[in-house]
């Protein structure tokens, strides 16, 4: 049938339009009784026996059909009379499989066309499925196979090896069953079909399908005031009504969407009081079929959770006076601009979704003294008391783009940011944002716009606030529709989104302690840790730098959970993420976080850390949320977590250093620490310096001064003895005995292995060189209850002397020749939680903190940025930002003429191993 001139109602009962149907019917009825009356005259007189008199055996044919059992096995080939009862009300229906034709299957095609146009016959479709497939699936498949087809499945009946349903003049869904070979897809399924054509006949009173939505529309209509406010049409979800439960219905379909469309109009032509449609929830994708409703006072449509896949399908309804617009959950919100795209089709659209579209403007830039005019309240407008807090009623400022004005009475007991932070604490997941706050000595008040979801959320809760900081619930007031919006009005989400241009920089989104910057806006009043608010700056950054950003720090913004990082699946690039000094208390607050790629995550400083009893649950909990991360709290996971193998030149060294740095710092911490000589040559060489202040007095500082003589003696700092090189020669101390008897004069320490950075700038057959960075801790020290942290820095160079024995083989046996260690103080500082820090971090003597230094962030993201944009390895990126002093472009001309000329290597281009 040709869609443009078809009419939106085909002929049915009860329209002017279908009066020779009608006719034709009652012609059809006439002859069926004429042929039945016939019939019976013709059957043997025993037939026509009174029910008292008649045999046992023929009561069970006309006893009342049972309850239907969807657990029961249905025989297809039985020929027993089956009444299907209604539980709609309408007339039973019953099928008749001895007057029916055969039953046609996948090796049965050749049909009986001339019984299949018959419109005084039900015919049966029967769905084998082996309990192996739902009724939900099924009804998707064939909705989704014949969606524009005449398709009307009525009493559909759930079986547990096959279903069924019965169809009436839908004959252009069964020749495409017969065409497709009697076979339905459902997913990867593919269920065989049964036909029985002609299985029940039709009579006046049973089911109507399109009389059955049109008085289901009407019945919404008389009734809106129970479905939620008098001038609202509420079909949402339409196919739970409750008069259509023996009727598949499935809005998606376009001949049934055609009829609910028809029915709408009529409906709103017969009641004044509507101007509202909500059509959310019903899988609608035809929007041609809307323009029927062009010639109505409709002004607010609610199109949500539907399947429309494109904005510009809306064009086809631009005849249509809307002020109010909602399309959320569909498919066209992923088309880049769509809301500028809808715009164009509805020049007075007042509100698209959440966002006011009045307040619009064609400027590249505005002002800020613009924003923050001052609103003139016209009105007192409608106070909202406690009479009036019926949630249904107060739907009717749902579509007003006005301001409303919110009374918050504390009496004084409370200042502005305590009633704010109940406000957002209460409101944490509805958008928002108070704007021009005033506060006076017994009350405060401030304007809301665009608010609707969080002021009806306050009705429900009888416009109480708890305040839990005082232990008290304040009381509060809304006065609906005081002043009317206008341009030069603030804008709260386009702050939010200036905000977040202004923080993003070179791949690096930096949300951090946003709250202080938030707080000089002086319109708006807004909450970093609120969901709501956070999301939306994740929702529009991910929208505008998803393809870009690498970098997302949310440092110090006390989050308490991750709810509002749902839109991190957004940021496809993103790679590392901070969420370091939060209030993220429990492992199960990470929850809200997508899959993602992130490989670098920061989580200390939040209390969760110090929940975890050991490095490696704290790994394996946090794995959980990101799979894809390599480092923690900035070490590189490895294994165990046990330290952090910072610059590798080859990736054999990877197991070597690993190895030689734990059998050395396990032998110098044990009672063994003398059996270090032998991993020296007879002939090596061992220097330290340290840089302890020896100077200092105090009797508290009696015995760590003992302690640091012990190292300083041994010390040969260079410039300490430039005018005496002889003393400095003479600290040189060489050979493995006199080497072994220095490290056994040594305190007993323990070495923090978590601290370590490794680095093997060489590794060749010939020569290894190691450097580790670290801290370590004295015994004695620890047992009266504090943590003596020293930091060293240490480098061995090695080189082969032989074969040796292993385990399993012979291996090439190495030997330190030389062995050069530097010592410095740091603080005194408690227990250190996994992840976490205490107040006494870890500092040099020069006062700058050594694990957190001002630009230590900056130069990661700097690495992040130029690894992403060149693809060089993490060893081959350092090198070129050291050589341009980090900076970024300058780095980036080293690496184009690098390459340009071919003096990067392969190997430059190959992966970190993790």
């Amino acid at each position: 049938m040709d869609e443009e001139n078809s009419p939106l109602v085909k002929a049915e009962p009860g329209d002017d339009s279908d009066q020779q149907s009608d006719e034709t019917e009652s012609c059809i009825k006439d002859m069926l009784q004429e042929m039945q009356s016939k019939e019976r005259i013709k059957r043997p007189q025993a037939a026509t026996v009174p029910a008292s008199i008649a045999p046992a055996t023929a009561v069970p044919e006309q006893s009342t059909p049972q309850e239907h059992d969807e657990n029961s096995f249905y025989n297809v080939h039985s020929d027993k009379l089956q009444s299907l009862k209604m539980c709609t009300g309408e007339l039973d229906i019953v099928l008749e499989p001895k007057l029916a034709g055969p039953v046609y299957n996948a090796a049965n095609l050749t049909l009986d066309r001339a019984l299949l146009n018959r419109a005084d016959m039900w015919h049966q479709v029967i769905v084998h499925h082996g309990n192996g497939c739902t009724r939900q699936k099924i009804l998707e498949a064939l909705f989704g196979s014949y969606s524009y087809c005449d398709f009307f499945p009525v009493a559909y009946r759930r079986h547990a090896n096959a279903d069924f349903f019965l169809l009436r003049m839908c004959s252009q869904v069964l020749l495409k069953m017969f065409e497709e070979g009697l076979q339905l897809k459902a997913g990867s399924m593919t269920l065989p079909i049964s036909v029985r054509l002609g299985a029940a006949r039709f009579h006046t009173g049973q089911i109507f399908p399109r009389q059955t939505i049109t008085k289901a529309v009407q019945e919404r209509c008389d009734n809106a005031a129970q479905y939620g406010d008098i001038a609202v049409l509420n079909l949402d979800s339409f196919a739970e009504h409750a008069s259509l439960r023996e009727l598949c219905v499935y809005l998606g379909n376009r001949a049934q969407f055609e009829v609910v469309c028809s029915a709408i109009a009529q409906a709103m032509d017969g009641n004044a009081c509507i101007s509202r449609l909500r059509l959310a929830n019903n899988d609608i994708s035809h929007m041609s079929l809307l323009a029927a409703l062009k010639d109505t006072k409709l002004i607010s449509l609610d199109l949500r959770g539907n399947r429309i896949k494109h904005p510009s399908s809306l064009r086809l309804l631009k005849d249509i006076p809307l002020v109010e617009l909602y399309v959320e959950g569909n498919n066209l919100t992923d088309v880049p601009d769509y809301e500028k795209i809808i715009r164009s089709f509805f020049p007075n659209l007042l509100k698209l979704d959440s966002n006011l579209t009045q307040t619009v403007t064609t400027k590249a830039v505005r002002d800020d003294a613009e924003e923050e005019e001052e609103v003139e309240i016209t009105s007192p407008g409608t106070v909202i008391t406690e009479a009036d807090l019926n949630p249904g009623a107060f739907q009717k400022y749902n579509i007003t783009p006005h301001w409303h004005k919110v009374t918050v009475h504390h009496n004084g007991v409370c200042n502005k940011q305590d009633i704010l932070d109940g406000l957002f604490h209460l409101l944490g997941k509805h958008a928002f944002y108070p704007c021009y706050y005033k506060t006076y000595s017994k009350q405060d008040e401030f304007l809301v716009q665009n608010c609707f979801e969080a002021l009806l959320f306050l009705v429900k809760q009888k416009l109480k606030l708890p305040i839990p900081a005082y232990n008290t619930v304040l009381k509060l007031a809304l006065a609906m529709n005081v002043a009317e919006a206008s341009d030069t009005d603030v804008q709260p989400l386009r702050k939010l989104e200036r905000f977040v241009n202004k923080r993003f920089k070179l791949g690096c989104l930096d949300l951090c302690s946003m709250q202080d910057e938030l707080n000089e806006c002086k319109v708006v009043d807004f909450c970093a840790k609120s969901p709501s608010t956070l999301a939306y700056m994740l929702e529009f950054a991910a929208r505008k730098y998803g393809n870009s950003c690498l970098v997302l720090r949310l440092r110090n913004n006390d989050l308490r959970n991750c709810a509002a990082l749902e839109s991190l699946s957004k940021f496809y690039k993103l790679v590392s993420l901070d969420l370091r000094s939060n209030a993220l208390s429990k492992i199960s607050d990470l929850q809200g976080i997508p899959w993602n790629n992130i490989t670098e995550l920061f989580l200390d400083n939040n209390p969760l850390c110090g929940t975890m009893r050991s490095s490696v649950e704290y790994v394996r909990k946090v794995r959980q949320y990101f799979g894809m991360l390599q480092q923690l709290d900035g070490r590189t996971l490895l294994g165990n977590f046990t330290y952090c193998q910072n610059f590798l030149c080859t990736p054999e060294a990877y197991k070597f250093a690993e190895s030689f740095v734990k059998h050395y710092f396990a032998l110098f911490d044990s009672f063994q620490r003398g059996d270090l000589q032998e991993l020296y040559h007879a002939k090596a060489q061992f220097s330290m310096t340290c840089d302890f202040d020896i100077e200092r007095s105090g009797q508290q500082l009696d015995a760590q001064l003992d302690r640091q003589v012990s190292y300083s003696q041994h010390s040969r700092n260079l410039l300490q003895f430039k005018d005496s090189l002889d003393r400095a020669v003479s600290k040189l101390i060489v050979g493995n005995e006199r080497i072994g008897y220095v490290l056994t004069s040594f305190p007993k320490t323990e070495f923090d292995f978590c601290s370590f950075r490794i680095d093997v700038p060489v590794f060749t057959p010939e020569r290894v060189m190691i450097t580790v960075h670290g801290r370590m801790h004295e015994d004695e020290v620890s047992a009266l209850g504090q943590v003596s942290y020293i930091g060293f820095t240490r480098t061995w160079y090695l080189q082969p002397c032989g074969m040796g024995t292993n385990l399993f083989h012979d291996a090439i046996e190495y030997k330190i020749h030389n062995d050069m260690l530097h010592m410095y103080s740091m603080t005194v500082e408690g227990n250190d939680a996994i992840g976490g820090r205490n107040e006494a971090t870890p500092v040099a003597e020069n006062g700058m903190d050594t694990s957190m230094q001002s630009d230590d962030s900056d130069r990661e993201n700097a690495m992040i940025v130029f690894k992403e944009l060149t693809q060089l390895n993490r060893a081959w990126c350092k090198r070129c930002l050291e050589e341009s002093s980090w900076n970024l472009k300058v780095a980036l001309n080293i690496f184009l003429k690098l390459y340009e000329s071919k003096r990067i290597p392969k190997i430059a281009f190959k992966d970190d191993i993790p």
